[in-house]
């Protein structure tokens, strides 16, 4: 982070407003941050604060397609020994924290699956990865479509159709023929445990990863450009 910051930050809806005061600082492997939240008492304080501020983490993740940890009373990024780091501006830092915001009270099926593609980036376990990537995909799906008869018959048909709606007509999806449904395949037998645990599923599993993360990407950040302009988040002031 190139500068340290201070500021407070709302949170709640209505009558029910509080706030938390944020301080970031720069670190060898990251920012640490203090967060004094204001709640009727210390459990709630706390749980609220890693709520909110998980939700910023969450944005800042999508945003950098990089992983990045609240663990207990710290933040990390996972690839810790790697030898780059990305330099994180305070204008990204309050961005983040808008678009968690407004997306908390516009548009809460985004900001869920957003915080599952940042478990996705998090998770170090395969079959994880591919679940939490994919629940970006059907969170996502089985709201933002047109509504069909055949969007009536299932959550496959809701994803290709969301598909459509954003990323155009089949032959434009640059996605291996029938995609979708060997995504499906494969995530119901992980899911239903009927997915074997040797060494070549794990593999077989891990190829289809990179796409998968990307394609889930691709549907969120379809959605964000489709609803909202880069502006509104960075116009806003603490």
């Amino acid at each position: 982070m190139k500068l340290n910051m201070e500021f407070s930050q709302e949170k709640g809806f209505e009558k029910h407003q509080f706030y938390s005061d944020i301080k970031l600082t720069s670190s060898r492997l990251g920012f640490d941050a203090t967060i004094t939240a204001k709640a009727e008492s210390l459990e709630t304080a706390k749980i609220v604060a890693h709520v909110y501020f998980g939700r910023m983490i969450d944005i800042l993740s999508l945003k950098n397609n990089i992983s990045i940890q609240l663990t207990g009373n710290k933040l990390s990024n996972t690839e810790k020994f790697s030898s780059t780091r990305r330099v994180l501006t305070v204008q990204e830092i309050k961005a983040a924290f808008n678009m968690a915001r407004k997306f908390e009270i516009e548009e809460p099926r985004l900001l869920r699956a957003i915080g599952w593609y940042s478990k996705g980036n998090q998770s170090q376990n395969t079959f994880d990865q591919f679940l939490a990537y994919w629940n970006v995909l059907e969170i996502l799906s089985n709201h933002y479509h047109t509504k069909t008869t055949r969007t009536e018959k299932g959550t496959i048909n809701r994803i290709y159709q969301s598909f459509i709606d954003y990323f155009g007509e089949i032959d434009t999806w640059d996605l291996p023929e029938k995609w979708i449904d060997t995504m499906y395949e494969s995530r119901n037998k992980i899911f239903h445990g009927g997915e074997d645990t040797t060494l070549e599923t794990v593999k077989r599993i891990s190829e289809q990863i990179p796409l998968l993360t990307y394609t889930s990407k691709r549907l969120v950040d379809s959605i964000i450009n489709s609803k909202y302009e880069e502006n509104d988040f960075i116009r806003f002031q603490f």
